[in-house]
């Protein structure tokens, strides 16, 4: 039996109007009245023969009016017929069929990648579609190729070089240009295949999608990704206060994503390319483990790391590198006046690996950057806005800076130039008094941050602080050190590429003891190391991203960049604000990349994988259901028979064109019958004419 559906169900309320033509003739319609006259019997009979024949003539022509309105609205109803034995079962149709090949899709499952199985589906669901079909195919990670129909034949042939890449998944930007593309369609099925793992780190944070009315979505699942799954988390060194010739630890954090134990699994560390050491460990489903290496630094400079495990299931995230910075000689600059200067001089001079350059504030602004690694601002009382954009461009390539708040400072400037530009906080007031009779010192349970780790036991005398200013910090500074009396102590910021500590209170001994106490100097050499090494991953970034990265003084404009894999590149450097920089439009590849100015190496940073693309647990059918209101939500699983899937909700043929063609035929019919009552009622017209 013929499955009778309308592609646009509201117009039918436009049948009401076919009751116009009976409401008409009801309204016109008099009532007889008789008229005593001669007796003219022959008269009378014809007239009656002939009201007869009009009556049937007016009867008629009302069921023709009548049913004329009825098969123009129908007409534009749009009704349609699912049977394959009539139109062949297919109308018109608008596709899109978009393809995940985000980094999850490159897991395997039994022996082969979760793309291989998208490109099937996506194989099958072009096989639904032919040459009167509008067809676009789409492949989607964060970013899409654009939105263009093309014969279904040729898309066909373009799917079996579709490649997952290394990027995370990101379906909005596909499902927001589906959206729109299939709104413009007038085709008769509109229909959007989804052809991915639909794992939840990707899809959860998608919104519900309006605008899909009308529109089948069939959701093509590939299959569950292998259950053997260990992925590197990080890798990173203990603590930041890195120097040639000290002993440090490697921390890596390994993590059991799938659903079996695993056992004995060598975990291996590289420095340069060189295997300073191995780990077997042993994880349960779900358990997150640290392994720790043992490194000394044989020299300084950029050092990329990597650690590696065996391959599983998941390849990519078995590897994951970093850069990290390690100092040779501390370059540092100590700003300020002669008396500010002398206790951090005393105490930097009191160790290696340490060049301290002296300056008065004045000398700031003829300061080469290329020689600064720190900067230590000693109680400035004044700072010029010209003088406080060098610094802040200083630190914000990459230097460090250290601010140690003294006697006599401007707390409005302070509060609207300084802190604002350097370390976002604001100055209250300043507490303690000067006679030394009550001080406080610093809370030793809040000494997690490098530079204090272990820095305030017992065998050491804490410092006494007299005076400090009482600082509230804003976002997004942060409180690493506080004092007993609960007040900030020790604020850090990062600016870009560098870091700033700020420190509430000075050296000088009306401020406190902290000078002429053993804490002093190791503290101040552990800021300038930490200052220094700069934040760990500072030079990483994730996979996808575009990369800048400052020119070098004196070096050339053009470079080479080598990635991961595949060729090199050269790029020219690109005016960005006040600086050249390299530009690399995107990192699409994880690993260690490397920038060669001059056939030398003259930077190198790491790109990561986003971690989010190891869990491959699926989103819940009910939730991705809820993604599409409206619309006819179908799933498919890699083994179903697609074809009997699609054909259960696509319609069959329109028939609104032999339903206007019918409304075309009664409307001769309602001219042809008006005519001839037209030449009845007026006979001497037609004798005339003849």
């Amino acid at each position: 039996m013929f499955g009778i559906s309308f592609a646009n169900p509201a117009v039918l309320h436009g049948l009401w109007a076919a009751t116009l033509p009976t409401l008409i003739h009801l309204l016109n319609r008099r009532r007889t009245v008789t008229v005593s006259f001669s007796n003219v019997a022959l008269l009378q009979t014809l007239q009656q023969d002939r009201m007869r024949r009009v009556r049937i003539k007016q009867w008629v022509l009302l069921a023709v009016r009548t049913l004329l309105i009825a098969l123009l609205v129908m007409a534009f109803a749009r009704p349609t017929i699912r049977d394959a034995s009539f139109g062949r079962g297919h109308g018109e149709t608008a596709a899109v069929v978009l393809v995940d090949r985000s980094l999850s899709m490159r897991q395997t499952t039994e022996g082969r990648s979760l793309m291989d199985h998208a490109k099937d589906l996506a194989t099958s669901a072009l096989e639904q579609l032919d040459g009167r079909d509008e067809v676009v195919l789409v492949a989607f990670d964060t970013q899409i190729d654009g939105f263009v129909a093309s014969p279904v034949d040729r898309l066909r042939l373009s799917v079996p070089g579709l490649e997952a890449t290394y990027l995370s998944t990101d379906p909005v930007p596909a499902l927001d240009g589906a959206r729109r593309w299939l709104r413009e369609s007038e085709a008769l099925n509109r229909e959007l295949y989804v052809v991915s793992d639909f794992a939840r780190s990707g899809w959860k944070e998608v919104e519900a999608y309006d605008g899909f009315d009308g529109s089948t979505v069939f959701l093509l699942k590939v299959p569950d990704a292998g259950t053997t799954n260990v992925a590197v988390c990080s890798i990173r060194p203990s603590g930041a206060l890195l120097s040639v010739g000290e002993p440090t630890l490697l921390v890596a954090e390994v993590e059991n994503l799938g659903a079996e134990r695993v056992t004995s699994l060598p975990v291996q560390v590289f420095v340069e390319d060189q295997r300073i050491g191995q780990r077997f460990i042993q994880l349960d489903p779900g358990e997150r483990r640290r392994v720790t290496f043992r490194y000394t630094p044989d020299r300084g400079g950029a050092r990329a790391i990597r650690v590696e495990i065996p391959d599983d299931d998941f390849a990519e995230d078995n590897v994951r590198s970093t850069v990290i910075h390690i100092p040779v000689a501390i370059r540092v600059v100590v700003v300020g006046d002669d008396r500010d200067r002398y206790y951090v001089e005393e105490g930097l001079a009191s160790g290696s690996g340490v060049v301290v350059n002296s300056i008065q504030a004045s000398e700031l602004g003829g300061l080469n950057e290329a020689e600064v690694d720190v900067l230590v601002l000693c109680s400035l009382r004044t700072l010029g806005r010209g003088t406080l954009n060098a610094i802040r461009r200083v630190v914000s390539r990459g230097a460090g800076l250290l601010l140690l708040m003294g006697d006599g400072l401007d707390v409005r400037l302070y509060n609207e130039r300084v802190l604002p530009a350097l370390c976002p906080a604001q100055v209250t007031g300043v507490e303690g008094s000067r006679g030394r009779t009550r001080f406080t010192s610093l809370d030793a349970d809040h000494d997690g941050h490098p530079v204090l780790d272990d820095l305030l036991g017992a065998d050491l005398t804490g410092p006494r602080f007299y005076l400090n200013y009482a600082v509230s910090a804003m976002s997004p500074s942060r409180v690493v050190a506080v004092y007993k009396n609960g007040m900030p102590a020790l604020l850090e910021h990062r600016l870009e590429r560098g870091r700033a500590l700020l420190l509430t209170s000075h050296t000088d001994l009306e401020w406190s003891d902290q000078a002429v106490t053993g804490f002093f100097a190791p503290f101040v050499h552990r800021a300038v190391r930490y200052l220094a090494t700069g934040g760990y991953g500072r030079d990483d970034v994730t996979v996808g991203q575009r990369v800048t990265r400052p020119v070098q003084v004196g070096r050339d404009r053009d470079a080479v960049v080598q990635s991961p894999i595949g060729p090199s590149e050269t790029v020219w450097a690109q005016q960005l604000g006040d600086r050249l920089h390299w530009v690399i439009e995107q990192a699409h590849t994880p690993g260690i990349w490397q920038i060669y100015s001059g056939e030398r190496v003259s930077d190198r940073f790491a790109a990561q994988i986003d971690p989010r693309e190891s869990d491959s647990d699926p989103m819940d059918d009910e939730i991705l259901k809820g993604l599409f209101p409206g619309s006819d939500v179908v799933f498919a699983e890699a083994d179903a028979d697609l074809s009997a899937v699609v054909a259960g909700y696509r319609h069959g043929a329109e028939l609104w064109r032999y339903v206007l063609a019918a409304a075309l035929i009664f409307l001769a019919i309602e001219l042809a019958l008006m005519s001839g009552e037209t030449r009845e009622r007026d006979p001497g017209s037609a004798r005339n004419a003849s």
